[in-house]
Parts: C-alpha cells; sequence; structure tokens
C-alpha cells in the first residue's frame, strides 16, 4: 500500500507565518454634537429641525437622504481616504462627544456603520452609558463614548473616571462636566498580553473663556493625570476628545504633556512649545477642527503618551504622516466653510474601490451638517502574536485549516509541490483567500493528489 505523506510547512518565503505581525488600526475622535437641537440652512437640508438624540444629517448618511445609510457619510468617508502613505481601511475606534444617550445617539451610528459595510455585528459600542453634570444626558453638551469595529479590536474594559466624591461632583465643583471615559482595547481574534493592550481617555472639556473656564479645564486635566499614573508606567495610551482650548500655555495643556508616569504628547506640538496658540488666523490652518462653516478654533485632540508617538518597538504606535483633521488641510482660508472651491483636503486621497465611492465634494456638504466639528484621525500599528495553524485535516481530496492570529484582511495563499528540492518560484499555488477575523477558516479543494507518494504544502501571507 502507497504512504501518501501530507507535510505542510507554516514558514512562507515572503511573510513568514513564524514572525510577528502588525494591524494598522484607524483612530477617530470626533464631536457629533447629537446633544442640541438645530435649524441646519444648509442649501440642500431645507431647514432640518431637530431634537437631541438622532445623529445629524452627513453623519451616517447623506443629508438630502437621512435614512439611506448604505450611501454613507462623514463617517464611512473616513474609511475611504488614504491617510499619508497608508491605504484607505474603515475605522476601528470612533470616539464620540456630545451623544446623549445609547440608544439615541450611539446606536444608530453602529447601524449606519454596519448597513453600510454590510456585515451585522462588525460595529458595536461600549455598554455603559457616560452621564454628566446634573445627570441630563440629554443638554448641557451630553455625554462621552465609543464605537468600535468588532472584526479588528476588542473591548477589555469600560471605565468611568469620576472626581473624587461620585458623579454628584461633576460640575464646577471638580472642573469634569462630563463623565471622562478610559476604555482598555486590544486587537481582536489574538491571546492579550503585555504588548498589545491600549487605553483611549475620551473627554469633553468645559468650554468658553476667562480664568473660571480654564480652571475647570485644569481640574478635569488634573483628574486624568492621576488616573493615568495608576496604569503601568509605559502603557500605550490616546488622550481624546474635545479639549476646548487651542493655547498651549493653558493650565490643562500643560498638565496633560507635563513629564511624568504617562505624560501626554501633542504630534501637532511634540517639543511641547508653551508659546503657541492655534486659535487665531496666523496660527496653522490645517489644524483648526471648528467649524466646517467657519474654520478658526482647535478644539479637538488625539495626544499619546511618547512610546506611542515615536513608535518604541513593543506596542501600539502612530503611523507618521497620518495624524490629521479630516476634510480640512488648511487650504481654505480662515473663517471659510469647507465647501469652500479652495479645498484640496481630499483631492486624490479617497479610494475609488469601496463599498460606495463617496465624493469629496459629497464629504465636504456631509462635514457641514454631521457637526459643528471636524474630526481628527489618525492611524496606528499594532503588533500582532504570529499566526499558527490551530487545526488542519484532509477531507475527501481538500485540505480544511484554521488559523489563529490572523491580520483581518489578511491575504493568504497555499502553495504545493511533491518535490521540495524545487524553488519555490516553481511551486504551485492552490487557492488564495481573504481572512475576515482573527480566526481564520480556510478550505482548499481538490487540493489532495493521492497519485503521489507526498505533497508538501505552505501557507503564506502577503
Amino acid at each position: 500500500m502507497k504512504l501518501f505523506q501530507i507535510i505542510f510547512f507554516t514558514a512562507a518565503l515572503f511573510a513568514d507565518l513564524a514572525n510577528a505581525q502588525t494591524r494598522t488600526l484607524r483612530i477617530v475622535t470626533y464631536n457629533i454634537d447629537a446633544d442640541s437641537t438645530l435649524t441646519n440652512n444648509q442649501p440642500t437640508f431645507t431647514n432640518i429641525v431637530r431634537v437631541p438624540g438622532p445623529p445629524l444629517p452627513g453623519l451616517i448618511a447623506p443629508p438630502g437622504d437621512p435614512n439611506n445609510a448604505q450611501a454613507g457619510g462623514v463617517l464611512e468617508g473616513i474609511g475611504e481616504e488614504r491617510a499619508g502613505n497608508d491605504p484607505a481601511q474603515p475605522l476601528d475606534i470612533l470616539a464620540l462627544q456630545e451623544t446623549t444617550s445609547n440608544p439615541d445617539s450611539v446606536a444608530p451610528v453602529v447601524n449606519g456603520l454596519n448597513t453600510f459595510y454590510g456585515l451585522a455585528g462588525m460595529y458595536a459600542s461600549s455598554p455603559y452609558q457616560a452621564t454628566e453634570s446634573g445627570g441630563f444626558t440629554g443638554s448641557g453638551n451630553g455625554p462621552n463614548a465609543i464605537v468600535f469595529n468588532t472584526r479588528t479590536v476588542q473591548l477589555l474594559a469600560s471605565v468611568p473616571l469620576d472626581p473624587p466624591g461620585g458623579t454628584g461632583q461633576l460640575g464646577s465643583g471638580s472642573g469634569e462636566y462630563r463623565e471622562v471615559m478610559r476604555y482598555q482595547f486590544a486587537p481582536a481574534g489574538v491571546a492579550v498580553n503585555v504588548s498589545n493592550v491600549f487605553y483611549i481617555y475620551v473627554s469633553h472639556y468645559k468650554s468658553g473663556t476667562g480664568a473660571n473656564n480654564s480652571a475647570y479645564r485644569l481640574g478635569e486635566a488634573q483628574i486624568i493625570r492621576s488616573n493615568a499614573a495608576t496604569l503601568p508606567a509605559g502603557s500605550r495610551i490616546l488622550y481624546t476628545g474635545d479639549f476646548n482650548t487651542g493655547v498651549a500655555a493653558e493650565g490643562m495643556y500643560v498638565t496633560l504633556t507635563a513629564p511624568g508616569t504617562n505624560q501626554a504628547m501633542d504630534p501637532v506640538n511634540p517639543a511641547g512649545n508653551t508659546n503657541l496658540t492655534w486659535d487665531d488666523g496666523g496660527s496653522a490652518l490645517e489644524v483648526k477642527t471648528y467649524s466646517p462653516l467657519s474654520i478658526h478654533y482647535r478644539d479637538d485632540y488625539q495626544m499619546m503618551t511618547t512610546n506611542v508617538y515615536y513608535g518604541t518597538a513593543g506596542g501600539l504606535a502612530l503611523v507618521p504622516g497620518t495624524y490629521h483633521v479630516f476634510g480640512n488641510d488648511g487650504s481654505v482660508p480662515y473663517l471659510g466653510k469647507v465647501t469652500g472651491g479652495s479645498n484640496t483636503a481630499l483631492s486624490n486621497r479617497l479610494a475609488t474601490n469601496g463599498p460606495v465611492f463617496i465624493s469629496a465634494a459629497q464629504l465636504y456638504l456631509d462635514l457641514t451638517g454631521a457637526s459643528d466639528h471636524f474630526p481628527v484621525v489618525a492611524d496606528y500599528n499594532i503588533p500582532l502574536p504570529a499566526p499558527v495553524i490551530t487545526s488542519f485535516n484532509p477531507a475527501g481530496t481538500n485540505l480544511m485549516f484554521n488559523v489563529a492570529n490572523c491580520i483581518t484582511g489578511g491575504v493568504y495563499t497555499v502553495w504545493t509541490t511533491t518535490n521540495l528540492a524545487l524553488p519555490f518560484s516553481r511551486w504551485t499555488a492552490l487557492a488564495t483567500n481573504v481572512s475576515n477575523s482573527g480566526n481564520f477558516n480556510f478550505t482548499v479543494t481538490n487540493a489532495l493528489n493521492r497519485g503521489a507518494s507526498q505533497s508538501f504544502y505552505l501557507l503564506q501571507t502577503q
């Protein structure tokens, strides 16, 4: 009887499955202004008057067709943008400010994204419902929340950061008006370890000018830095949200960026220069995040610990050149509208092979309705453990196997030969497939050659 051997090599020539890999995450912070009644007089919106709660027209669907989430809005457009040298990809984590409640403000965002991508359960939100001063989530600028892509990240914890004395002290007594949230994440589909855990703080600081409002913002920053100091030194942390200041000399900014355990770094000001201001016409226009109808303030930030900014090996790392304000590259004049004809922010940056191609002109219009803020976007790499073949079984002439620790969207090819002495260029490709999650089931039909005494197989990821 002929002995038939199946020998499967997990080491590929171009991308070794035995080596570590990285996953790129697109992280967004966005004040969506869902908490306030609005009369919108944009030309195509026809005087939309709404009560607090639902997302504004343009956020997840076109303003002229607000129930058509399959056509997409700003959030889906972020997923069609090439960021720096990074290709387009759906957003992975969305830090939200000015929501009202999870059912009214957050669930429609989740449902809209799932509808656009056609995958039920692709996006989810934290079950924790944050609150604000007085407990009124429908007013007072709304609580913070988070939405995430379940195919790429797993939410490990949702921790409210309340001032001393609890939620009853939210407000002027502490400076923290909206409950700050700290979310803990790791990549989906892989075992959690110290190198792939990271944290995101989501804040909406007190608005307004003057000494009192500056003092309130300082109080919230002190609460956040005190909490961050309780995390292990060297933790990978993002500090995100609507900071309501564009002045580097302000106490809250100085407190966040001060040296110490898990200090924050502003990628727009890595040197920590306290003489800078971004709230006037003479400063860099491309960092301003308020408002699409009159660009003049920098309110919204993604700060990060120094190890994230500098890309220190062993954890979450900023992809250089990807931090930016979506829809604003400084080409629109001070106090100008995002729909101005001079805007080049999305020119030649949108992928045309997504689920739906949304034009730059449409996205500029969407921005004017979706919020009175711009979203801030950045890409980050995070290490993943090496892929592991967890099972491998012949089924007739087919091969069936499961691979763990896959990169979602990774391309995998099975190659074969009956002569191991042949160079790889002469091996035969049997099948190519794309992983849809961290654990990937792959069936290769008609892969087994029973007429050969032995066959060799190699799984390659590209």
